[in-house]
């Protein structure tokens, strides 16, 4: 005959029985004291040896153990290097600097060749017209230039000073060796220092550039 416990449950059966060997606290996430844990001798082998291999192994350091804090939104937290956009846009804006640069040097090295080829065009022009304006100065000298053919060499001489050309060489000037070519010089008491007393051809500027010097006599004053 079987006896049975008030509660229903035969004398002859054990309770079940539980003790809670886990390290970690699971209510508190912390590590037990030694003395808390339950030492496992009156439970079954086969669950004492999970205990072993948990005890064997190292719970993982917690972040905040080690005195670090990370925040809960790390989005905001901004990388140290260089985003790409950042260096493509920087090249893109040292390409356009490099170009304003280079354009800047070749509008003015296109200047300077325009200016360059206009001025060797006008002398090139003034160099084949200076035998036709010697002739022109010759005549109106002697008086040959008269009536309509004074108001064309007039207008011509005209356009020619609109374009900075310069006829020049007259008696009396001072003698200048850089736009005078001394032909013929003669003593003389009249004179005080060198002076032009013959033009026997005028010279030509564009400018202050000398395209031809005067050719001239010269009076020198007397030692």
């Amino acid at each position: 005959m079987t006896t049975e416990n008030p509660d229903g449950r035969d004398a002859g059966d054990q309770g079940f029985s539980f003790k809670d060997n886990r390290r970690i606290d699971p209510e508190t996430g912390q590590a037990r004291p030694a003395g808390q844990a339950g030492d496992g001798a009156d439970a079954p082998e086969s669950e004492q040896q999970p205990e072993a291999q948990q005890g064997a192994e190292q719970p993982a350091a917690d972040a905040s153990d080690l005195g670090v804090e990370i925040p809960d939104d790390a989005s905001g937290i901004e990388d140290a290097e260089p985003q790409p956009e950042s260096d493509e846009a920087k090249r893109y804006l040292d390409d356009l600097q490099r170009l304003n640069a280079e354009y800047a040097a070749y509008r003015r090295r296109s200047e300077r060749d325009q200016e360059v080829a206009r001025a060797a065009g006008l002398q090139g022009a003034v160099e084949a017209l200076m035998p036709v304006l010697d002739e022109v100065k010759l005549a109106r000298e002697a008086g040959d230039v008269t009536g309509a053919y004074e108001k064309h060499v007039d207008r011509l001489l005209e356009v020619l000073g609109k374009l900075d050309v310069v006829q020049y060489g007259e008696v009396g000037e001072v003698f200048d060796p850089n736009i005078h070519d001394a032909l013929m010089q003669q003593p003389s008491a009249d004179v005080e220092e060198p002076t032009v007393f013959m033009v026997m051809q005028p010279g030509y500027k564009i400018g202050e550039r000398v395209i031809r010097a005067a050719r001239v006599g010269v009076h020198l004053p007397e030692a």
